[in-house]
């Protein structure tokens, strides 16, 4: 019997494009959640693909009664996220990425959360890392891990971020912000731009909304094989960093950009100056990623202004 809407306390958001056979990993976890499966709802916000995604979440669907699914023609992550949320039938929507996968009791542990700490309308967790192929021996150790400590706590948005594929939001306070900003997390000239996670928090903050760190709400999140080059780290701090305004609800000068893309400079030949015994290529991802965010934010300012 499908879940009755009055029941459904958690609905899980997962956005997806093209990534079938990670969706059908990460629908089997949250299939598998020790909580009862009246009291949640998973929304697959399908962002127009074009292999076998819609046959893997109408397998799901047949199987599972709390499962939907939703299309949105746009691209975007954000895009998909908004319409996710806008079918989603319950108090809080939960953000999980298609490429991570959710411990068994995820979902039990937020809802346990929620039960504690009712004014609590935004908050999320740590999540590891796991790959399918092995890690290249100069891979940043600490790459595709988020952990914040043991304790639950709210956390100084600004200095401490969590991250989209761990999120959890009561859906009427995501609705009257206006939900992810649809400029980032966008697709540009096959550019994926970044930032959308990180402004929503910041949003929430401005608005008085504590941010809360919720270490027993976990999940695994993957390093895919094509992020596992030095290249593609460096462009990834460029492209975020070209959206540094944006993300941060910040308007700087060309001044103070300068200026922090000098900063960036001096890390970076401090850095490659070190006598400390590390992978060459690490040391290299350490030198240089502040200078490449900074000069994103730089071509991005002259760019826009």
């Amino acid at each position: 019997m499908p879940n009755s809407a009055s029941n459904i306390m958690i609905s899980v958001v997962i956005c997806t494009y093209n990534r079938s056979e990670l969706l059908s990993h990460c629908l089997r976890s949250l299939a598998e959640q020790t909580l009862s499966k009246q009291l949640y709802e998973i929304i697959i916000a399908d962002n127009n693909s074009h292999d076998d995604t819609r046959l893997i979440a109408e397998e799901f669907t047949r199987k599972e009664s709390n499962i939907r699914i939703c299309y949105e023609e746009r691209r975007g992550a954000n895009h998909a996220r908004n319409t996710g949320v806008g079918f989603a039938r319950g108090e809080y929507v939960a953000f999980i990425d298609d490429d991570a996968i959710a411990y068994s009791d995820w979902l039990s542990n937020i809802l346990n959360y929620i039960r504690r700490h009712r004014d609590v309308v935004v908050f999320g967790g740590p999540y590891d890392a796991y790959s399918l192929v092995p890690t290249p021996e100069w891979f940043p150790p600490e790459y595709g891990i988020l952990y914040l400590g043991d304790c639950e706590r709210p956390l100084e948005i600004g200095k401490e971020w969590l991250a989209g594929t761990n999120l959890i939001v009561k859906k009427d306070v995501f609705s009257r912000i206006g939900g992810f900003q649809e400029k980032l997390g966008a697709v540009e000239n096959g550019v994926f731009y970044y930032g959308e996670e990180t402004r929503l928090l910041v949003d929430l903050s401005e608005c008085g909304y504590s941010v809360c760190y919720v270490p027993s709400v976990r999940v695994k999140h993957l390093i895919r094989s094509d992020r596992m080059s030095l290249k593609c780290l460096l462009l990834a701090g460029y492209t975020i960093g070209r959206r540094y305004e944006l993300t941060f609800n910040v308007n700087r000068s060309l001044l103070s950009h300068m200026l922090s893309l000098l900063a960036g400079t001096y890390v970076a030949i401090s850095q490659m100056l070190r006598p400390v015994r590390i992978p060459f290529k690490r040391r290299l991802y350490y030198s240089f990623y502040r200078l490449y965010y900074e000069a994103g934010a730089v071509v991005e300012h002259l760019s826009t202004h």
